[in-house]
């Protein structure tokens, strides 16, 4: 006599690689006090929805990692800055890997104002700085989920 074991139906919700996020930054970043390798805060903005279920809410936690940072120079030379979605909270508390191409912002480039008044007027115009670079509370980004990931 044999013993039947029902199956179970499998738990969770599979979130397939490459699902798409969109994301915002939470605060104002700028390429003056950024550092590169820093983590910077990202907010979720629309619910991810998978089979009619939310496995990532609107509003839930992320990051992103500073993935280059340059402050601005003399001779009217811009700062940039270039950051790179890396991970998102799902509804059951785990972390999801991301991927994703950066996003970057470059400052005003005084350059050739510096060198044209350097010429004509004084030679400390050359030391006029261009302009910082900064990504604004706000501002959307995208990732793609890494890796196939069940959500409990």
């Amino acid at each position: 006599m044999s013993s039947a074991i029902p199956a179970q139906a499998p738990k969770g919700t599979l979130l397939r690689a490459g699902t798409l996020i969109v994301l915002e930054t939470t605060n104002v970043l700028s390429s003056r006090d950024a550092q590169t390798g820093q983590n910077v805060s990202l907010r979720v903005k629309y619910d991810v929805m998978v089979s009619g279920r939310a496995v990532i809410k609107a509003g839930a936690p992320g990051s992103a990692q500073v993935i280059s940072a340059e402050q601005r120079k003399g001779m009217g030379k811009e700062g940039s800055l270039a950051i790179r979605p890396s991970v998102v909270q799902a509804v059951d508390g785990q972390m999801i890997p991301l991927t994703g191409s950066s996003t970057s912002s470059a400052g005003t480039d005084t350059k050739g104002a510096a060198i044209g008044l350097a010429v004509v007027v004084s030679p400390l115009f050359l030391l006029k700085k261009g302009k910082d670079a900064t990504i604004p509370a706000g501002y959307e980004l995208q990732g793609s989920v890494a890796s196939e990931t069940t959500i409990e």
